[in-house]
């Protein structure tokens, strides 16, 4: 499946009208992993036609977002056995360098590329790198400038890290001098050099990404892993709590969602969503139902108290749900799957 990317005047405004560092979307989720979007709007009435068209063209295959530092758009996609991390224009889609590398997938029992062959992980721009991690465990980091290699690891090779079934689909965070990979454990890399900083090997790994999270007045890393939810060390890497939070196959797809208490909302298909306090070691604070957070292939944005996300499966709903006390405010059908992006 070949990946379109169209770029509208409204995506136009939100990626390359940045002035500043501040307003770019230099990561998955955004500034702050949290698909949001501060100090825009957008406007209320888009017409019969939707938002103007300003350029689209075709790329290879894969789910890799587009981030950007407000100047250029990069992304990644495969070509064949190739994965690809590319810079574009954002005034007319061009390719400004290329950075190609073989990424063949084996035919193997343990590994299914029955929703493509990826890669499906958001590059993480910082301080003019550009790192990715590819379906089956290529991390790579380049200049953003250039798109010269600045260093690679075969992770599974290298570090014997596992793959998910469906191949890696995390996305990297930059964690102090560090960037992290959430791979058959977690890896923490210098981001100049390459040379491994950390890792912690207890938890398998699944497909949502982490988060850096504000508790008990030190930061750590949240997010989830195979079959369970848990806490680490920003520093060190070590395991500062984990709860169990599994469904019929142990994965959790979405990424970590910061209340306004510093509390830590986690959902997965079939079971729902959990409430967590990293302060408290990870205390359980309340169980959501099911069928009111039961968040799977999609994203949810948080405003205030409410939880906006599209929930179910084949009968989606976009609602609205209190992470006060759980209670379900308004639903709405038709919108399956839906990612979102909370601008203003």
């Amino acid at each position: 499946m070949k990946k379109l990317i169209t770029t509208t005047a409204a995506l136009c405004a939100l990626l390359t009208g940045a002035a500043n560092a501040a307003e770019a979307w230099p990561q998955w989720g955004g500034p702050n992993r949290d698909f949001t979007l501060e100090g825009r709007t957008l406007s209320s009435d888009w017409g019969e036609k939707g938002p103007r068209e300003i350029w689209s063209r075709d790329l290879g295959g894969g789910f890799a977002s587009i981030v950007s530092d407000g100047k250029t758009l990069y992304t990644a996609y495969r070509d064949g056995d190739d994965e690809i991390v590319v810079a574009l224009d954002p005034k007319n889609g061009e390719t400004l360098w290329e950075h190609r590398y073989a990424a063949p997938i084996p035919k193997a029992d343990h590994i299914s590329t029955q929703y493509g062959r990826g890669p499906n992980s958001t590059p993480l721009l910082v301080d003019g790198k550009v790192v990715t991690l590819g379906f089956m465990g290529h991390a790579t980091c380049v200049d953003a400038e250039t798109g010269k290699l600045v260093w690679a690891h075969a992770l599974g090779q290298d570090f014997e890290s596992g793959i998910p079934y469906f191949g890696h689909a995390t996305s990297p965070l930059a964690v102090g001098d560090n960037v992290l990979f959430v791979v058959g454990g977690l890896l923490a890399f210098d981001l100049d050099s390459g040379e491994l900083a950390w890792e912690n090997r207890q938890f398998e790994s699944s497909y949502g990404s982490p988060i850096l999270v504000e508790a008990g007045g030190k930061q750590q890393i949240v997010t989830p892993v195979y079959a369970n939810v848990a806490g680490f060390d920003m520093k060190t890497g070590k395991t500062l709590w984990s709860k169990e939070h599994k469904n019929q196959w142990g994965t959790l797809l979405t990424s970590p969602v910061v209340d306004g208490s510093g509390r830590v909302f986690f959902s997965s298909s079939q079971i729902g969503g959990v409430l967590i306090d990293p302060a408290a070691e990870g205390e359980e604070l309340q169980v959501l139902a099911a069928e009111q957070t039961e968040i799977g292939h999609s994203n949810s944005v948080r405003s205030g108290d409410l939880l906006f996300a599209s929930v179910g499966g084949s009968a989606s709903f976009m609602t609205a749900t209190s992470l006060a006390d759980g209670e379900q405010l308004w639903k709405e059908r038709g919108f399956s799957t839906a990612n979102l992006i909370k601008v203003g």
